[in-house]
C-alpha cells in the first residue's frame, strides 16, 4: 500500500491526529479526568485504545506503546492518577454496599493496586465492627435474615443466605449472627 494512500484511509476513518506521544498523553487526561482509576486501568485502557486504532488503521502501535508509561508517570506527577486515592475510594463504596473484606482485597487486587496499599486500607480501624456492618449492610440490601418478610420462609432459606454471605466472603461466625438476629440492626 502506498504511504499517501494509507494515510487517506487512516484521515477517512478518524484517525486525524498521529498517533504519537500527545496523542496517548490526550486519551490519558481525558480518560483520567472522566474516571478515577489506578495506574493499572490507566496502562490498559491506553494499550485497549493503541492496538484497537492500529487494527483498524494498520498504523504500527510500538511508539505508541513505548510511550505509555512516561504518559502514566506523568500523570501520577500531577495528581490526576493516584492509587491509594482510588483504592480508598473503591474500598468505601464496597464497604457501603456490604463487600465483605476479602471481596474488597479481591477487587483491588484485579485493579493493580498493590499489596501494601490493600493492607493499609483493609487494617485500617475496627476490622470485626467493619466486617460486621457490611454484613448487615447485605443482608438489608438482600432481604436476608431479619430481614426475610415471612418467618417461615426465613427458617427453611436460612442455609441458602448462609451461602449467600459464604460468596461474599463473609466468616460464618458474622453470617451467623446476622443471619439468626431476631430483629434488624436499627442503625448503621
Amino acid at each position: 500500500m502506498d504511504p499517501d494512500e494509507k494515510s487517506i484511509r487512516t484521515r477517512g476513518q478518524g484517525f486525524s491526529a498521529p498517533m504519537d506521544r500527545d496523542w496517548i498523553e490526550r486519551l490519558a487526561r481525558r480518560y483520567a479526568a472522566r474516571w478515577e482509576s489506578s495506574e493499572a486501568i490507566v496502562r490498559s485502557h491506553l494499550e485497549r485504545k493503541v492496538h484497537a486504532r492500529c487494527e483498524a488503521s494498520g498504523e504500527d502501535p510500538s511508539i505508541a506503546l513505548e510511550s505509555i508509561p512516561g504518559v502514566i508517570e506523568r500523570l501520577v506527577e500531577a495528581g490526576y492518577v493516584n492509587d491509594h486515592r482510588f483504592a480508598a475510594e473503591t474500598t468505601d463504596r464496597m464497604r457501603r454496599a456490604g463487600r465483605s473484606k476479602t471481596h474488597i482485597d479481591s477487587r483491588l487486587r484485579a485493579k493493580g493496586i498493590s499489596e501494601s496499599i490493600r493492607r493499609d486500607l483493609l487494617q485500617q480501624g475496627d476490622d470485626v465492627n467493619q466486617e460486621s456492618m457490611a454484613a448487615w449492610r447485605l443482608a438489608r440490601r438482600r432481604r436476608l435474615g431479619p430481614y426475610c418478610e415471612n418467618p417461615g420462609r426465613r427458617e427453611r432459606e436460612r442455609h441458602r443466605h448462609l451461602a449467600i454471605f459464604a460468596r461474599q466472603g463473609f466468616d460464618r461466625e458474622i453470617a451467623e449472627r446476622v443471619i439468626d438476629a431476631e430483629a434488624p440492626l436499627e442503625s448503621f
